[in-house]
């Protein structure tokens, strides 16, 4: 009997132990308000902080921010991508905070010009100026100040959103980094981005910027869902993607690096998921660090993010734990020298870290 009582009180006590670990929650982001004297309104984002952001191990560091549009929409497809693409020594992309943009009202903040045309009439339509401006003097300096972040940073859009990051990169090109455009709507007013396109492609150069452009395969939608209007207006909309995708090809005094992609098989609702995932990869095209020959010969890694620092100019590093894993792999396979050079890449890229200089001490002593 009194085996049997004890036997009832720990699996009382496994219970309620299981029962208060189900219970955590699962938080990847946090929601806030900002009131835009801008556009004298208030603004909602939501904001996503990577994995190590309050790290107590490594020292602090600094993250690019990627701003995307639609942010209810997106937030966890573009936070999951990024999560799935930074684990493990080879991941693909650095660590970055996501911030995303909540709009009431996608056609007066995302349109360029004031149209009553198309499919729709959109009466509030032609307040991206106003929007970026929201974005340049307002949103942006809040995120900065509030969290640790780098001089880099992303835009992201996709439909309507897609040409107000087209727009942003047109007018404001010094407003963000990079831009990836999602099967932008760049029908709107008449193709009003392919004529500011074409000027602007003979005017600026778009150095150390980057824009990737991804094109769904729209006519995959049921037959049976067509009005000939509606037809007419999807081969429109393909039609003016294409005419910039060649604007861009023709544009041969042109610094932008730029990417696209055709996505078979995707239409204009389920590309966005794809061409985040290809337009992120895109944008740290070669971060991916070379484990096995990295550990044969340090100087590939500090070479390889030299080559990249330059190509989407603004300095990166790779991550001082990304450093201390493969310094560590090198110490298991005996590479007692390789992993030394790894730790002194640490401590000069990361000058404040204790942990860095304590790693480094520490592989000095083995024997």
């Amino acid at each position: 009997m009194k085996h049997l009582s004890a036997f009832i009180i720990l699996l009382t006590i496994c219970f309620f132990s299981q029962t208060t670990i189900a219970q955590e929650k699962i938080e990847i982001g946090t929601k806030h308000r900002l009131f835009s004297k801008k556009m004298n309104e208030e603004k909602d984002y939501w904001v996503y902080l990577p994995p190590s952001y309050n790290d107590t191990i490594y020292a602090p560091q600094k993250y690019p921010v990627v701003y995307f549009l639609d942010g209810s929409r997106h937030f966890h497809s573009i936070t999951g991508i990024h999560d799935f693409l930074i684990k493990g020594p080879y991941g693909s992309l650095p660590e970055m905070i996501m911030v995303g943009i909540i709009s009431k009202d996608r056609a007066k903040d995302y349109t360029p010009t004031k149209v009553n045309s198309g499919l729709k009439k959109f009466p509030t339509s032609g307040d991206n100026s106003k929007f970026l401006n929201f974005i340049e003097s307002e949103l942006k300096p809040t995120i900065n100040k509030k969290y640790r972040t780098s001089e880099f940073s992303i835009f992201i859009g996709h439909s309507f959103g897609g040409i107000a990051v087209l727009n942003a990169l047109l007018e404001k090109p010094e407003l963000f980094d990079a831009y990836i455009s999602i099967d932008p709507s760049i029908w709107w007013d008449n193709a009003y981005f392919l004529k500011k396109a074409k000027e602007k492609f003979t005017k600026e150069l778009f150095n150390k910027k980057s824009l990737y452009l991804a094109r769904a395969d729209n006519l995959l939608q049921p037959k049976n869902d067509y009005t000939k209007l509606y037809k007419k207006n999807i081969a429109k909309h393909l039609e003016k993607i294409e005419k910039f995708h060649s604007l861009l090809k023709e544009a041969s005094n042109l610094k932008l690096r730029w990417g696209f992609n055709f996505f078979k098989n995707e239409d204009h609702g389920t590309v966005s998921l794809p061409a985040e995932f290809k337009g992120l990869r895109f944008i740290f095209e070669n971060y991916q660090a070379p484990v096995k020959s990295v550990a044969q010969n340090p100087e590939i890694l500090a070479s390889q993010f030299k080559t990249l620092s330059e190509k989407i100019g603004t300095h990166i590093k790779p991550s001082e734990a990304r450093v201390d894993w493969i310094a560590n792999y090198c110490i298991k396979r005996k590479l007692k020298e390789n992993a030394i050079k790894l730790l002194k890449m640490n401590v000069k890229w990361y000058p404040n870290s204790t942990h860095a200089k304590l790693a480094l001490n520490k592989v000095l002593l083995l024997k």
